[in-house]
């Protein structure tokens, strides 16, 4: 084996391995990814039923989304609509940003 043969089978998984670490830390901080959307999950800080918007504080510090619900929001839980949220309900937000909003896909109040 030559001395350039050598390296790349080393280099190589290692640039591979230094690829899937950096993949694996990265997600650690990034948001969950679902299917089709993103998933959020806090308490709501408060609630506009005449807006369908809500204000959710991420659990574990400080990132604060407001989320606007629609006609094809999913709600689950025991919530119906948004209406049913009140401030300091535990939620997951399936949501994803279209323009400048947030829009939940799907919400449901955690116990």
């Amino acid at each position: 084996m030559s001395g350039v043969s050598r390296m790349s089978a080393v280099v190589v998984p290692a640039l591979f391995l230094a690829a899937v670490l950096s993949g694996l830390l990265e997600s650690s901080v990034q948001p969950v990814r679902a299917e089709g959307g993103t998933e959020f999950v806090g308490t709501i800080l408060s609630v506009d039923t005449t807006s369908g918007k809500f204000a959710v504080k991420k659990d574990g510090g400080g990132s604060r989304f407001t989320f606007v619900a629609n006609e094809k929001t999913h709600f689950g839980g025991g919530a119906k609509a948004v209406k049913d949220l009140k401030k300091d309900d535990h939620v997951a937000v399936l949501y994803q940003v279209q323009g400048s909003q947030y829009l939940a896909l799907n919400v449901t109040l955690k116990k």
